[in-house]
């Protein structure tokens, strides 16, 4: 596995850039697979990648200048990485652009979290969102993010299907198999006075430290930012081991994750600060502490790990 040599905690608070996670993170998770990826079938993976509809204006034309002396290896390692963060750049493009690629529900499912048992008890019958996990064609807008990789995954295991839909496709598949493993985009905190409609995947939650504030889904986004190199840890290569994927067990991965995001996400004392400022009537701001972001960083070096594994065993 490459070591990536990322930045740090300046305090107690996470410093990244935007989209760190579908940035650095998403690059990371591209970059094991690629190591992951047979070789011989790394070579298939990154042909059909260059027949994308959009190669040479959203591959080519960004390729650093840095790529042209490197191998064939490098430049190819660069272009899943690309890949692997292409749905997140097309959000920036215009209009066509984004009304023929852009899918921007795909990148999440809601499971509910409730910030108290009575939270549950008014609320939870009355959720209508999407949390299917089955996949019926065709590939559609108003998918989640289950749905949507079943669907990628069929286009690209599909003998009909034209190289440049199957290159799309592998777009997805990367990105949304990491986007599944970060715990925020499986799960949405839900309560009577803030969060009726759920608190979109922690983004309507403001951390604090100092005098500045960050979204409590982007700390967890920036966590790959924060780790000198992401190496798994032994218990993690014993799970690897022993990891088995397939179509089915996407479903485990979701319910698993779910259950990270209730355990080390929506803490216990997450879930007081948050019950005492409503008891206030004040804005949904919490503090995390230093353990909760130690603990956090270990989930997150796991999760980017089993990620890039797990989806180099998806293309093989």
């Amino acid at each position: 596995v490459r070591i990536f040599v990322l930045s740090i905690l300046t305090g107690s608070f996470l410093v990244s850039p935007a989209f760190a996670w579908h940035d650095t993170g998403h690059r990371t998770i591209a970059s094991i697979a690629f190591d992951a990826i047979k070789p011989d079938r790394r070579e298939k993976v990154i042909a059909i990648l260059r027949t994308h509809p959009r190669f040479r204006q959203d591959f080519v034309a960004h390729m650093p200048d840095t790529l042209a002396a490197q191998s064939d290896a490098g430049k190819a390692r660069w272009l899943l990485e690309q890949a692997a963060i292409w749905p997140d750049l097309i959000k920036e493009m215009n209009e066509d652009i984004q009304t023929e690629f852009n899918r921007s529900r795909w990148h999440y499912i809601n499971l509910p979290v409730y910030l108290s048992e009575s939270d549950e008890t008014a609320l939870d019958s009355s959720l209508s969102h999407n949390m299917a996990t089955r996949f019926e064609p065709p590939l559609r807008q108003n998918l989640n993010i289950v749905q949507a990789l079943r669907g990628n995954l069929q286009v690209w295991h599909s003998a009909s299907t034209s190289d440049a839909d199957k290159a799309i496709a592998l777009c997805w598949i990367l990105h949304l198999t990491g986007d599944l493993h970060q715990p925020l985009h499986n799960v949405a905190l839900f309560s009577r006075p803030y969060f009726s409609k759920g608190d979109r995947g922690g983004n309507d939650i403001e951390v604090l430290s100092g005098d500045a504030t960050r979204n409590l889904h982007a700390v967890w986004d920036g966590l790959p930012t924060t780790m000198e190199n992401l190496e798994p840890s032994v218990k993690t290569l014993a799970a690897l081991e022993s990891d088995t994927v397939d179509n089915e067990v996407i479903d485990v991965w979701l319910v698993h994750h779910a259950r990270l995001a209730e355990m080390f996400v929506y803490t216990d004392d997450v879930k007081k600060q948050l019950l005492q400022k409503l008891t206030n009537d004040q804005p949904p701001t919490i503090t995390l502490s230093h353990e909760y972001l130690v603990r956090a960083r270990s989930i997150s070096r796991r999760q980017v790990n089993l990620a890039g594994h797990r989806i180099a065993k998806l293309l093989n």
